[in-house]
This record gives C-alpha cells, structure tokens and sequence, in this order.
C-alpha cells in the first residue's frame, strides 16, 4: 500500500461514495485530516468514546468464558439492514473447527502387543494405537470423559484375552475396549469412589478358571483402600476390599496370576501373599498383608516370582512352596532398593520375636533426583531405571556393573520390557516414546506429537522432594509458530527440552524449534536455536538450575527461504544481588537469521527397504533426515539503549526479502541481506550455495529519539509493548508502540522511511497484535479496533472484557491475532488464565472487517497459546495447552488443511488388506469430512505385487495439497485430458519397491 495523500485520499472517498453512503461518519474528524494534511504537517488522529456507543465506531462485549455477544439497540438494528442490504456469497461464508489432534501422552506404562507390532499409548481422553513398525497411527478410540479435570490413570491390557484393553478413569470409569476394531467405548463400568487412583488388571483363577480380576485402588470416605473388582461381561458384580491405609495406595502390581500383590503408601510397602489359591469366588479372595517401610519415599516399583528350586528338605521345610519374590523400588532421593527372595524375611519379621529387626535390602545409587521409572529384566539379571538425567540405567547384579544408554531427548517417564525381551519401550518427558532394540541398543520405531509446554505444568515425581531453587510455575505464556511457505503442511514450534526441565529455571525456556507435520502428526526434527544443556549438569554450585534463553519470536520470509528468529535470556535476580545494577542490565537478546534448505524431493526408488528407520525425522519413515536450519548472521542487541532491549514484534515484508523489528528502543529497523563476500570474491557454503550477510537497512524513530543519528546511539528506552506488521503489497508498515507517555500507532512509507500518519486512542492496554487487511487496519489491545485508512474513520470496536470485570484479581489475559488474506477474514483469540478452580479457557472469533458480529465463535476448554493463519489456504491453526491441534477453515474450501486420519478409520489397516489379498499394501488417503470424520470421497487403491514380496511393500501417504495441485490448477474447461489426470493420480498412490540384490 502506498503512502495516501491529501488528493488520492479526496480521489477515493469520492469513488466509495456511493458505497459508504448510509454509514454514519464523523465529518469533524475528516475535517481535522485534511486540515492535518493540507498544513504538510504528521496527520495526528485521535479516537475517542470507546466506552460510547457514538459514530466514531460500534461497542460489543466479547465474553471469553461465553459465545454470547452483547451489542446495543443500535447494532440490532444495523445488523437487520445490512442482512436485507447484501445478498452476496459472505453473507453465508460458513467455518468449522476441526476435532483436536495431537495431545499429551499420559504418565502411564505404554503397552507393546506380545507380536511387538502395535504399541498402545494413553492419551487424555483417547487411547491411540500406533503401528510399531512404521511409527504410523494406526487407531483412535475416543473416550467420553467430559471434563478436563477427570482424566485416564491407567491401561493394562488383558492377560486373557490379548485384543481387550482396560482403561479407568480418575473419576471410577472402567472400559474395556477392543483395541482391533476400536469398540468398547460406549459402555463402562463404575466403581464407587471419590477418586481412582491406580489400577492392575491379573487373570486369578475361580474354579480352576483364569478370570480378568481389576484391582484397584481409590479413596472413598477419606481412607485408601485395595478393591479386588469382579466383572461379569460389562457388568460390576462385587467389590472386595483386601487392604486399607491412611496414605494414597499406588503402584499397585501382582504376580502369579494374584498370588502375590505388592503396593506402596509414601514411605510403605505393602506386600499381600494369597492364603489359599483353590477359591471357587471372590468372595474367597484370601490375603495375608505384611508392610514395612523404606529409608525414602516410593515413587516406583516393580515385582517379579519366579519357582523356588529345593536344593535340601531344610529349604523345603523352611520356605515350602511359595515362590522367590524380588522386589526393586525407585525413590524420591536417587536410591534404587533391592529386596531378594522377600516372603520368607518378611514372615520372619512379623513373628512375635522378631519384630526389632527391619529389613536391609541392597542399594544402588546413581540417580541425583527420583527414579521415575524402573522395572526388571525377562531374565532378572538386569535391573533397568531412568529420570530427569535423560540416562537409561542398566544394573547387572551379578557383576555389580552399570550400562548408560545417556543423551536421551527428555526425562525417561516410563519403561517397559517386552514379553519376548527383545525390546524395550521408554516414554520421554518431551511428549514422545521410543522403542530401543535390547540388542543393540538402536531405535527401531519413534513417537512424537506436540512437544510445547503444558499450562498448568505436569506433576513430576522429583516434586515429591521440595530441593532449592524448585517452583512451580503457574504462568501461561505465548508459544511463537509459524507455517512454511514452501510445505504448508509443515509448522514450527518453540518447544523445551521436556516439561521438567523448562519449568525448572526462573521462567519458562524454549530453546529449541519443532517440525512438525501436521499431515502425520508426527515429529520430523528438532533443532537448538540457542544454547542449551538438556543433558549435562543443569544446575549451579548452590543447586539452583540454569535457566536457559527463550524464542521470544519467529517468522518466515515470503519465498520461505530465511527464517527470522529472536532469543532472550535474563539472570535471575539472585544471581546479580551482589554485583551492581539489576538483572535486566545483563540481559541477552539475540536477532538471528537462518537459511531454510529447500524441500527435498520424495525419491521412492532411493529408499533402503532393509535400512533401520531413521528416528530422527521422527514418523519411522525411511528418507533421508531433514537437513538443519543454517545460522547465517546473529545481530547483537538488535534494539538497545544504555542496555539489551527486548524484541517486541519481528514482520516479514509479503514482497521481498526483508524483515522489520521494533523494540524496546521506540525504534523499527528494516533488515535485509546482503551477498557476503571477503576482497571482492564471493563466500560460498560447504554445499556450494551462496552465503548471506544480513544487515540493518533502515531506521525509523517513533517518539522523539529522532536526536540519535546512528546505531551507536543510544536513544531512550521504553516501557511498554509494540508490534508491527507489512502492508499486503509491502508498501508500507504499521506499527503500534506503547509506552509510559502514552499509545499510538504510525503509518510508515516503506520506502523512504516517513511516518505517513499517525493515529492515537486505537490502543487500550498493551498492544498484543497489528495487521493490514485490505484497506484496513486491525489493532488488537485490550479492545479490538478495525480502523479504515482510507477512510480515516474507526469502523467498530470490540471491547474485550478485562479479567478484573470477568475473573476477578489473578486472572490473566491473553490475546492473539491472525489473518487470512484469502477469504479478507481475521481471527481474534482470547484466553483466560487462573489458577485455582475453574482454571482457564479459551475463545476464538472469526470477524471480517464490514461487520461488527464474529461470523464463527468457538470456545476451547484449554487455554489457546498460539494461532497461526494457514498459507495456501483459508483458516487458521489453533495450538492449546493441552498440546492439541486445531485447524478452522471454511467448510467448502478444497484446499484446507485436513489432519492425518487413523488408518484403521480409513479402513487401509495391514490386517483388513490381508483378507483379500497377501500382497496387497495399504494406501492411506489424508483427507476429512466437515464434521471431522472421513469424506465421503475416500478411496481404497490396491496395488499387484511386483515380485519383491509382500514384506517389502509400504503404505504411500498421500497429503490432500498433493492432489489439490493436480485438480485446482486450471478451470475445468482447460484442463488436461482424463486420461492424463488418472495417471497422475494413480502414480501418487503407487509405490517403487528397491529389489534386493542377489
């Protein structure tokens, strides 16, 4: 957009004339521009009457706890005359919101199928089933768990029937589902309780029949109790309490189809040994329970039995036929407790003249924090644990030896073993779960969702010791995103280093960059941006962590070739006490550039049948890794006064290859590259592309600092917020800046660096976004403002009601902004956070810029941390905290990103393709109907073996942008002939199979 002059201006208020004539305007404050203007002065607008229902602009209240929107008398009546007015196809623009995708693996045991072919996962209100082979969804089973504050505690699968699965909720739900086809989720079974805490399903033996027997422990009446559930179909017929304690009972385990039960409360280990093993009911069920406590508190443990061998009839005489039973529990403090052949010493100890002597079982100790995870060996030579250290651990007893497996992504969570011992499955901290080979130790299939950080932060069970330096962090902040240009359905985010660790320092650290592919929803890379210690000694000589930088920011140019990043990081105060000045005149702040590689091609004749799949591009998939942004120049203090100031904003100009940035100075700088060369000779890279140099290539003083001539300078710092956005043709930026004088927003030719215009009272509160959509200028504060510049007149406004009028004192607001050039529509996004009852929630609104009323209002249970609008098609992306993905976009449009489906939904499963045909492979169509299920237009391609076999033979994923190109880029009556356009599609769907040298 040019600069608008006094005649241009006159020019198109005449020729919009007709189309703004029953709109109410304010004719002295058009005087007053063109007085502002004919005196060659800066044009100084100021909009006043927010709080009025006046004809500067309309007043709503948007509730973010509500979809409800007030409007005046006058707004009803505006809204019925421009229905009858206009008839045109905005009038019945509809949107849609996807159903989630994504989410947070829970804190429970993952469950590998005995053919070590699938691998069962919970989620908080699904439980999802993955191929293990191919690291691709395979099956989502929905669960009805209504609110966000009941959620899964645990899945085991059945030992009787190996298809089944029992999941309870926290509430006392019991399903039992049919992880194979997906049904069980209709029906369940409750248990009566105040709260579930922890349930294992064994297969115990009723008149010599093996039957799936839930134990369970939950909390009724104020105490903690051990219930032994029978369950006949799907109907409860009896609970049995067997154990009852004042503490929380977990970790509840049994062995030796229930003839041996283990649990633990805090500092207590609960033992339960069966009396009599021929019961005909349970009513029978029978325990003897002994109990003795541990020199720490129990955060794991696990419990193996094996036959006991009688070398002598002393041994049979003492022990008689019960079985030897190892114990290993992981505690609060590091230590990991070996108890061997425990029955006879406990039985021992619980004799009336014995009772002095305690139990000393053996100690290992390497863990600096809780053991989160242990568990045995199939052999029982091995004890396995991991924590916080990222470090799985191997204990040989007989040698006394440890194995490392270290520079793990995150905090191990859980660890499982195989049946078959081949395997082991390790759930990570940062939201993903591998599985290694016990062999050699290799990955063999890789599972990552979204990594951002959770709000409110996850329990840890190193919370369970209070250590120096350890706060909870209850603040909700902004994740920064952004959307290639060049491969729309790939997206960044700033993630951490796992939950614990990020929430660790004296404020939440995002130092690293996530690629995901919303197609698969998978993991494809992560890459550090600044520095990090994710696997070293993260904490100082007083035992305080080190807080690492955080990515304030990013955006990508128009041709997706560079990528703009800005990086913080500050000392805690406790760190500077003693040196002079404060903790914000040691701050960092970093301007980064990088270099994006272009997408690489699929080659399928290239792909290594036989090669191990790579984890690191995270969908189990067998092309190359993604290569690595590429640093090509790091700006030092992009925005400074006496000291570092923040980055407020980072734009990319939509035309060229330029990025604008204001901060904390009350300066913009425009930056742009340069061809980086030494004595006249170009630098190249070690791949032979050219290398850049980026540099400042304009300065633009907004409030008075006009006195500093150059970047040495030091002009004066401001307290505040800003933001700042390009024009669609990237003639000219905007800007808002607030500060302790006051608010405006300025309108700068891009060219020559002038400030255009200047309009004041567009801003309430600290600016959280600014955009150009057409015409149009969208300021989001605490009020969303929609300003006409050519016009200079306020269209409307929307009063965002603020947290003290809604929330009361402690709440926090949130509010984000987002454009669809596409369909000239924005979103509006609002979220409130407390802590406390009630927690957070989330709105969104769809406006377009003509009318006040949003045409689509979504609430979110989960508090909204990023909105990113979609390039290449129309709507945008929503991230919660909850770790989940929302797409919004318009129900007839073709182009809009659909998230990947299970492919047992689409019915392309390995096993349903065995039926038909041994060598027949599966063919995965991404696409979703408008209610978030299937489109209709689905369909199954079988492909003739080739002679290779049926075991080398992968599904090909089909993105819907891949047949958009095909289909959308010509009219109908210019398209290629049919014939051409079959053989197109059918070489999407089919696969080149690399034949094995003989």
């Amino acid at each position: 957009m040019a600069p608008v002059t006094d005649s241009e201006a006159t020019a198109q208020k005449r020729k919009n004339h007709d189309e703004h004539a029953k709109r109410k305007r304010s004719k002295q404050h058009r005087s007053e521009s063109k007085l502002a203007a004919t005196n060659g002065g800066l044009s100084h607008h100021n909009v006043n009457g927010l709080g009025q229902s006046s004809d500067h602009g309309e007043k709503m209240a948007l509730d973010i706890v509500g979809t409800d929107v007030q409007v005046t008398p006058r707004q009803r009546k505006e809204k019925k005359s421009s229905k009858r007015r206009h008839t045109t196809d905005d009038d019945t623009r509809t949107w849609r919101v996807s159903r989630p995708m994504g989410g947070r693996i829970l804190d429970i045991d993952p469950i590998l199928t005995a053919d070590e072919k699938h691998l069962i996962l919970a989620y908080h209100t699904s439980i999802q089933v993955y191929s293990a082979t191919e690291s691709l969804l395979f099956r989502q089973i929905q669960l009805p768990i209504a609110s966000k504050h009941h959620q899964i505690v645990s899945v085991c699968q059945s030992p009787t029937s190996p298809e089944l699965v029992w999941v309870a909720s926290s509430s006392g739900r019991i399903w039992k589902l049919d992880w194979t086809n997906g049904s069980g989720s209709d029906v369940f079974l409750e248990v009566k309780c105040d709260f579930l805490n922890d349930m294992f399903i064994d297969a115990m033996k009723f008149a010599q029949k093996a039957r799936d027997t839930l134990l369970v422990s939950v909390e009724r009446d104020g105490k903690f109790h051990i219930q032994a559930c029978e369950v006949k179909g799907m109907k409860l017929r009896a609970c049995k309490d067997l154990y009852s304690s004042a503490s929380i009972i977990e970790n509840v385990r049994s062995v030796q189809n229930g003839r041996v039960l283990a649990a633990s409360a805090e500092q207590t280990i609960i033992l339960g040994v069966l009396r009599s093993e021929d019961i005909a009911s349970q009513d029978q069920l029978d325990y003897e329970f002994f109990t003795f406590d541990t020199s720490d508190d129990v955060t794991c443990l696990d419990i193996r039995a094996t036959e006991r061998i009688h070398l002598n009839r002393k041994s049979q005489r003492e022990a008689s036929d019960m079985p030897v039973v190892d114990l290993v529990v992981g505690c609060a403090r590091g230590p990991v407790l070996f108890y061997n052949d425990l029955l006879p010493q406990v039985q021992w100890l619980h004799s009336s003249k014995n009772r002095r002597y305690t139990l000393q079982p053996r100690k290992y100790h390497w863990h600096r924090k809780a053991v989160h995870a242990v568990k045995w060996s199939r052999d029982g030579n091995y004890i396995i644990s991991g924590g916080s250290e990222s470090t799985l651990v191997l204990w040989q007893l007989d040698t006394q030896k440890m194995d490392f497996l270290p520079h793990l992504s995150a905090t191990i969570e859980n660890i499982v073993v195989s049946t078959r011992g081949s395997s082991y499955v390790l759930h990570l901290n940062d939201n993903s779960t591998i599985i290694l080979s016990t062999a050699e130790m290799k990955p063999t299939a890789y599972v990552s969702g979204v990594q951002t950080l959770l709000s409110p932060q996850p329990y840890s069970k190193d919370e369970a010791v209070r250590r120096i330096g350890q706060y909870p962090t209850t603040r909700l902040s902004k994740t920064p995103a952004a959307v290639n240009p060049l491969d729309r359905s790939k997206i960044l985010l700033c993630v951490g280093n796992g939950q614990q660790t990020s929430h660790s320092g004296s404020g939440p650290s995002t130092p690293l960059i996530q690629t995901l592919d919303l197609t698969t929803m998978q993991s494809i890379s992560k890459q550090a941006l600044t520095r990090t210690n994710p696997t070293d000694v993260n904490t100082n000589a007083k035992g305080y962590a080190i807080t690492e930088p955080r990515i304030t920011g990013m955006a990508y140019s128009q041709d997706g070739r560079w990528l703009a990043t800005t990086d913080e990081w500050q000392p805690p105060s406790r760190d500077v006490d003693v040196l002079d000045g404060s903790s914000s005149d040691r701050r960092e702040v970093y301007l980064k550039f990088w270099s994006v590689p272009e997408p690489e091609r699929e080659n399928d004749s290239t792909k290594d049948q036989g090669a191990e799949p790579n984890t690191d591009q995270g969908n189990g998939s067998r092309s190359a890794a993604p290569r690595d942004l590429e640093l090509m120049s790091r700006i030092n203090s992009p925005h400074h006064t006496s000291q570092s100031e923040s980055v407020f904003d980072v734009a990319a100009d939509p035309k060229t290859e330029r990025f604008a940035t204001i901060g904390g100075d009350g300066v913009v700088r425009l930056w742009q590259p340069i061809v980086r060369q030494r004595n006249g000779v170009l630098i190249k890279g070690k791949g032979g592309h050219q290398l850049y140099n980026w540099t400042c290539s304009q300065v633009i003083y907004l409030h008075g600092n006009e006195a500093a001539g150059d970047l040495d300078d030091k002009p004066a710092p401001v307290r505040g917020s800003g933001a700042v956005s390009f024009s669609e043709d990237g003639s000219t930026l905007v800007c808002a800046i607030v500060h302790e004088h006051g608010s405006a927003v300025h309108i700068i030719d891009t060219e020559s660096g002038d400030i255009c215009n200047s309009v004041s009272g567009l801003i309430n509160g600290d600016v959280q976004g600014i955009r150009v959509l057409s015409s149009y200028l969208i300021v989001l504060s605490d009020t969303l403002m929609v300003y006409d510049i050519v016009l200079d007149e306020l269209r409307y406004a929307v009063q965002l009601r603020t947290n003290e009028d809604t929330h009361g004192p402690g709440a926090a607001v949130l509010s984000y902004l987002a454009v669809d050039y596409q369909t000239s529509r924005f979103a509006v996004a609002v979220t409130r956070s407390k802590v406390g009852p009630g927690g957070s929630r989330s709105e969104l609104a769809v406006f377009n810029t003509e009318q006040c009323l949003p045409e689509k209002v979504q609430r979110f249970d989960y508090p909204i941390t990023s909105l990113v609008a979609s390039v290449g098609s129309s709507g945008f992306l929503v991230l919660d905290s909850a770790a989940q993905l929302w797409s919004v976009s318009e129900s007839m449009d073709t182009k809009s990103l659909a998230f990947a489906q299970p492919l047992a939904d689409l019915n392309l499963d390995h096993e349903q393709a065995a039926k038909t045909s041994d060598e027949t492979t599966a063919v995965a169509l991404l696409t979703e109907g408008d209610d978030g299920s299937a489109s209709e237009d689905e369909m199954d391609v079988d492909m003739a073996d080739d002679g290779t076999g049926g075991d080398d033979v992968y599904p090909a994923v089909v993105a819907p942008q891949r047949l958009a190109e095909l289909f959308d880029t010509a009219p109908s009556f210019a398209m290629p002939p049919i014939e051409d356009m079959f053989y197109q599609v059918t070489k999407l769907f089919s696969t080149k199979v690399a034949v094995a040298a003989a």
